[in-house]
């Protein structure tokens, strides 16, 4: 299942999957996730690990989005200053 981070107010990263904090606009795929607990395997679904919180589903056929930059006034900087 493809699915692109949403934007959060007031948060640089949208959610965590995959070992990765990701930001919004990011695109990626959930995959089956099989553990072992107490000796039994466990498959963890695309559709349990999706979250309407913060994750929209993608359309296969749609062409893959950069991440959107977060920019803020204080980080910008105006013509040839030198920090």
């Amino acid at each position: 299942m493809r699915v692109r981070a949403l934007t959060i107010p007031n948060q640089n990263y949208s959610g965590y999957h995959g070992l990765k904090r990701r930001k919004a606009g990011e695109e990626f795929s959930l995959s089956p996730i099989t553990i072992l607990r107490n000796g039994k395997k466990i498959i963890i679904s695309p559709e349990s690990q999706f979250s309407e919180k913060w994750m929209e589903k993608v359309d296969k056929d749609a062409p893959v989005k950069k991440p959107e930059q977060q920019t803020s006034d204080s980080d910008e900087i105006a013509g040839d200053e030198v920090i």
